[in-house]
């Protein structure tokens, strides 16, 4: 979860430079982006909603309602419009319009009906009145397609690519959100840039020349961002590290596969202490990786814990909670 590019993000939240995520609509095509969070994350990160949701469950986050957006259920295309439909056959090709009706014979008619070259006459009963003025009149809707009339149309949701039409219930409602920064999430940032600064101090005091939030190269010749990097070249020598506060098996095995095609030790940073996985120690100690663990009094030590349970922050019980949070704007 503490990938580089997510510390990013929180970072510019903590200090200020980003106040906030906000969603943006292209009316053109209905897709919804957070291009400010998106600029911050790296394409390993996955989708920016995706990010920005788990951070929230997990609290570093708060978030506001925005707006609602519907899903197709076929294409799944983001961003279907709102449109009305008729009852009896489900086509949006409908035209509202007023329906009149001459009280003295109670004939009903459309507009067309009763006006002519000659004025308005009912068509019915052949009275001629000076205007339209004299017919009692009410709204309609008429199909184009089936000519049915009806005074209520049909809520439906039309898809912009395969136009599908859809009752709202039918389609995919994803509910879209501003995101602040939250107190612990900005706790979260403070320890994770403390332990990443720690250990780069570590590194340099072994001169070795140390970058930090940077990428390094895998045997596939992708670009894979790391918290940090340091090299000797005179030495030959090489560490990747990464700071994350609960790091979990995926976390040390992605951290060890990176560190091998890099040629480099690994190093791992847990800002709480503890290492999640049951299988995990086996892991750890096959690979030679070092681990350490941030302190209360902001150093780093050879200690840390080995916890075979997830966090219950991340459970449905703890996502229940958070939606029960206060909101800030």
């Amino acid at each position: 979860m503490a990938s580089p590019g997510t510390v990013r993000l929180l970072t510019a939240l903590w200090e200020g430079s980003l106040d906030e995520v906000r969603p943006t609509l292209d009316v053109d095509t209905g897709e919804v982006t957070y291009p400010d969070a998106t600029q911050q994350l790296d394409d390993r990160d996955g989708e920016t909603f995706d990010v920005l949701e788990t951070l929230a469950e997990r609290d570093l986050l708060y978030r506001e309602f925005q707006e609602k957006q519907y899903i197709c259920p076929r294409c799944e295309a983001k961003g279907m419009q709102y449109t009305t439909a008729c009852p009896a056959c489900e086509s949006p090709q409908t035209i509202r319009t007023d329906r009149y009706r001459h009280p003295d014979c109670g004939y009903d008619g459309l507009r067309e009906q009763f006006v002519g070259e000659n004025g308005v006459t009912c068509p019915n009963c052949d009275t001629t009145m000076e205007s339209l003025n004299h017919l009692e009149s009410e709204a309609v809707h008429i199909c184009e397609d089936c000519e049915e009339a009806f005074e209520t149309p049909a809520h439906r949701l039309r898809c912009r690519e395969c136009h599908l039409v859809s009752q709202p219930l039918q389609t995919i409602e994803r509910i879209l959100y501003r995101y602040y920064i939250s107190e612990e999430g900005a706790h979260w940032v403070e320890e994770q840039l403390t332990a990443r600064q720690l250990l780069v101090e570590i590194l340099e005091a072994r001169t070795l020349e140390t970058e930090i939030d940077t990428t390094v190269e895998n045997r596939a010749g992708e670009e894979v961002p790391v918290h940090v990097s340091a090299h000797d070249d005179l030495l030959d020598d090489r560490v990747i590290g990464a700071v994350h506060e609960r790091p979990d098996e995926a976390d040390v095995r992605e951290l060890q596969s990176v560190a091998a095609d890099a040629n480099a030790r690994a190093t791992l940073v847990t800002t709480s202490g503890e290492i999640v996985g049951s299988d995990v120690s086996e892991a750890v100690v096959e690979e030679g990786m070092s681990v350490l663990r941030l302190t209360s009094n902001d150093t780093l030590r050879r200690e840390y814990e080995i916890v075979e349970e997830v966090d219950t922050r991340n459970s449905f019980v703890g996502r229940i909670a958070n939606i029960f949070k206060p909101q800030h704007g």
